[in-house]
């Protein structure tokens, strides 16, 4: 017979067995323990002993005289029901108290013909014509029962009459009960089972089911709370440790069992407990020298993708794809992450939904919850194996995820630097000795890439050293290329430039992405000539790495780069290239040859740069000229209102302001800038304290919000902070405001030097006193704030708060760090001096006598700035 995959059953459970003939006798069980001979399995047998002790000792104690209550062994697949069952079987068998009048029966998972209670009659008459050697006389008698209208009933009544006269006793063991057996029962013939188990006492019941049965726990349904439970769970880690200590007797390579509780604990955490798992990656990860485990591995999960694809097949559909999403993303997830993923018809599944699916799962031991101190629970695929197997055949390669279950062991296992260290160096060498299987190399290749903590020099040697045992077909599948670009990303992410350089610099088959990259590391570690060589040696440069491009030759302060790179360049229209390198030459301040080929990209009919001529037109000095390009480009469309306001904003004073006001009418609300220019201009005109000050702080603060919704890091993001800030130091201090605009401040992509130091004042304000020196120690601060009067005077003003807050030495730093700052702030540096005389007695004896009036001035003000900013 077979089953609806077309597959024969025993071939199909016996999968395992074939493919691991010449291995351990510990792999047979995996997926068909019935195979092994008696003594084999009974040997063998060595967790689930607790189980097995209460269920036989209820057997044993028993003379079934009067009915006996049934029992139902209930766990996920691979958990060991079936050798469980087994094992009992086989120990009523050895035992002559009880082999000479009770007869025990298996039927496997593999007796599909259960499919009426009359049948079952058949089946156990056929048992006891070889069990009593009547040559089929007991089975043959039901002829005379057909077309019977109780043909069951006869059948029934008949197997009773058999087993009182040879004096005998069944006791059934029952795999898979509820999927086989019980589900295929019409109503009325499951109340009639029930009658018979309540009240027959030949007959007792033991089965299994990987399944909650809905029989057993809904009140109108016949066997409601009929059979006593017996719950398999995983395996814990005494368990375990039993389990893997059997497994080490005839392994060839030994792990020492006293030293390892770590590693033991990581499987049964990895593997959920589950039996069949636990001996799966057993063998495959700790036996594997020349990666033909991986590869059975491979092998197992083709045998097995008829189980596992009908049992997703069999979930609804909703259920089905919420399964998806827990079993891709391997980690426990909450029901609301669960119904974020999931759309239907464009709308996103209720959480609701999502839960009530959730526990229908959980029930049938799909998936387990995870309780949580919320309400918030949550869930994963209960067989871990079941999950291994979604993620290899379904999982995405892109990220990864096929092979997410052997990267989470590789890390658990290999949990100290170490361990990986050793374990990488057995497997390189492996790899080097030609011998290794390559598919299963190209596994582990997938799994070590995502495991963060071994190095990118040992993880690049790895790669190369799979590469080289792979054949032409596989190469690809390794990705090479996007391997070494990841690996020189981390490299450059933890700090090691050099490194990340390397890696790329030894990539054999470069392409752009690959140049790209490692030109923009050349321009951090200030290698700028080796930049050109590089990116000339580019394929056709893609319309989605066009800017990239143009930003490395401004970068390297060589728009020539640029031109060179684009002149051979069929992608791209002329029009477009000169548009971009007329942009490369204005970022670098070459204005004429900027200003030549944006003219020559207008005549190939690209937009006009209004903004950019307009500009260069302003640094000649050509002011109408410049204002004229903005307008007109307003005109057309080109120039936003936001634009034209910026201008007569930054390049023109008191004769721009009625202009601005025009302008700031046709600004519509919706847009992004409304707020902020609306804000900016009360905040120009009006005095600090007046009520529409106030107002133009509510249109600011708007702003910011506006700014956050469309990203605006730039000039304008600086310039809204800089005068929020001013306005929560000068005018209404909330420190809370000022922490948070503080934060925001470090977002700004160009903070100048000036507003650095107001940030210093702001941290010193608030009390971090360490934020505030890091803003005014960095070279720029100070060198500006020697050069620039205005900047100085506010640098001057932080050092004097620093000193009301009695930050002396943070304020001797600074002027230690740079000599020049004492001469520049010297009635400053000798007030503090002054505060520090009994640490430097000498030091404010060099004071001339003309600064005792400054420095009493400025002692008086620091006195004053307590008060204030207490």
């Amino acid at each position: 017979m077979k089953n609806s995959t077309g597959i024969p059953p025993q071939s199909f459970r016996c999968g395992a067995v074939n493919i691991f003939a010449n291995k351990k006798m510990s792999v047979k069980t995996l997926y068909n323990p019935a195979s092994l001979s008696k003594p084999e399995l009974i040997e063998s047998f060595v967790v689930r002993t607790k189980n097995f002790e209460k269920i036989f000792s209820d057997i044993k104690s028993s003379d079934m005289k009067y009915p006996e209550k049934h029992f139902l062994i209930q766990g996920q697949r691979g958990m060991g029901k079936t050798t469980l069952l087994l094992r009992l079987k086989y120990e009523i068998e050895n035992s002559p108290d009880l082999n000479d009048w009770l007869l025990p029966v298996f039927f496997g998972e593999e007796s599909y013909d259960l499919t009426s209670l009359s049948r079952l009659w058949e089946k156990l008459l056929d048992f006891l014509d070889d069990a009593l050697d009547t040559d089929g006389e007991h089975f043959n008698h039901t002829e005379a029962f057909i077309d019977f209208e109780d043909y069951e009933k006869r059948c029934y009544e008949y197997l009773i009459e058999v087993l009182q006269k040879n004096k005998k006793k069944l006791i059934i063991f029952f795999d898979n009960f509820g999927q086989l057996f019980l589900e295929n029962l019409k109503e009325k013939e499951k109340r009639r089972l029930r009658e018979i188990l309540m009240h027959c006492s030949e007959i007792r019941i033991v089965g299994a089911s990987a399944i909650v049965l809905q029989d057993l726990h809904d009140y109108s349904e016949p066997f409601y709370e009929f059979f006593q439970i017996v719950r398999l769970d995983g395996l814990n880690k005494e368990e375990t440790y039993q389990l893997i200590e059997r497994l080490q007797e005839k392994s060839e390579q030994k792990i020492d069992l006293r030293k390892a509780k770590g590693k033991i604990d990581t499987l049964a955490i990895l593997t959920g407990g589950v039996i069949r798992t636990l001996m799966m990656v057993y063998q495959v990860l700790l036996e594997d020298k020349d990666g033909s485990a991986l590869n059975d591995l491979e092998t197992i999960l083709d045998q097995i993708t008829p189980l596992y694809k009908s049992r997703i097949e069999e979930l609804p559909v909703q259920q089905r794809r919420i399964v998806d999403v827990i079993a891709k993303n391997w980690d426990a997830i909450s029901a609301k992450e669960i119904a974020a993923q999931i759309r239907e018809d464009g709308k996103r599944l209720q959480t609701k939904l999502v839960s009530a699916h959730l526990a229908q799962l959980e029930k049938n031991n799909v998936i387990e919850k995870k309780q949580t101190n919320t309400k918030n629970h949550f869930y994963q695929l209960r067989e871990r194996f079941f999950n291994i197997w979604y993620l290899m055949r379904n999982g995405d390669r892109r990220d990864r995820r096929k092979v997410k279950w052997l990267t989470k062991f590789l890390e658990f296992w290999y949990d100290d630097e170490e361990g990986m260290d050793s374990f990488l160096e057995r497997h390189i060498e492996r790899l080097k000795s030609g011998s290794y299987n390559s598919k299963s190399a190209l596994l582990l290749a997938e799994a070590l890439a995502d495991i963060n903590k071994i190095n990118t020099i040992i993880l690049d040697q790895l790669m190369e050293a799979t590469l080289a045992i792979l054949n032409e077909d596989q190469k690809p599948l390794l990705n090479m290329g996007q391997k070494k670009l990841a690996l020189a990303t981390r490299s450059f992410k933890d700090g090691d430039l050099k490194r990340a350089i390397h890696i790329l610099e030894g990539t054999k088959e470069k392409i752009n992405s690959h140049r790209f990259v490692l030109s923009f590391f050349y321009f951090l570690d200030k290698q700028i000539e080796k930049i050109r060589p590089e990116l000339l040696l580019l394929d056709d440069v893609d319309y989605e790495d066009f800017d990239f491009l143009k930003q490395l030759s401004v970068l390297a302060k060589d728009p020539k780069l640029l031109v060179d790179v684009l002149n051979k360049n069929t992608k791209i229209k002329q029009g477009e290239k000169d548009l971009a390198i007329g942009e490369a030459f204005f970022e670098v301040g070459e204005y004429d040859l900027a200003e030549n080929h944006y003219l020559k990209a207008v005549e190939a009919g690209e937009i006009v740069p209004y903004k950019h001529l307009s500009m260069i037109s302003f640094e000649k000095g050509d002011d109408i000229r410049a204002e004229e390009l903005m307008v007109s480009g307003f005109e057309q469309g080109a120039v936003k209102v936001s634009d034209l306001l910026e201008f007569y904003e930054f390049h023109f004073d008191q004769e721009s302001e009625d202009k601005s006001k025009k302008l700031l009418e046709l600004l519509p609300k919706d847009n992004p800038y409304y707020n902020f220019y609306h804000g900016l201009e009360i905040f120009n005109s009006e005095k600090f304290k007046s009520d529409k000050f106030d107002d133009a702080i509510l249109y600011l603060e708007k702003a910011l919000i506006d700014f956050d919704k469309i990203n605006v890091r730039d000039i304008k993001f600086t310039q809204l902070i800089s005068n929020l800030l001013f306005y929560n130091i000068e005018v209404s201090l909330d420190k809370q405001k000022l922490k948070s605009l503080l934060e925001r401040l470090e977002e700004a992509e160009i903070v100048p030097s000036f507003l650095k130091v107001y940030a210093a004042f702001g941290y010193t304000v608030l009390g971090e006193y360490k934020k505030a020196n890091e803003f005014l120690s960095s070279d720029s601060v100070l060198k500006d704030s020697i050069e620039l009067d205005s900047l100085g005077g506010n640098f001057n003003d932080t050092i004097l708060l620093f000193l009301a807050k009695k930050q002396y030495h943070l304020a001797l730093g600074l002027f230690t760090k740079n000599e020049v700052l004492k001469e520049v702030f010297k009635p400053t540096y000798y007030a503090l001096m002054t505060l520090l005389k009994e640490d430097y007695p000498n030091e404010v004896i060099k004071m001339g006598e003309e600064l005792n009036q400054p420095v009493n001035d400025i002692l008086e003000r620091i006195e004053e700035m307590k008060l204030e900013y207490a």
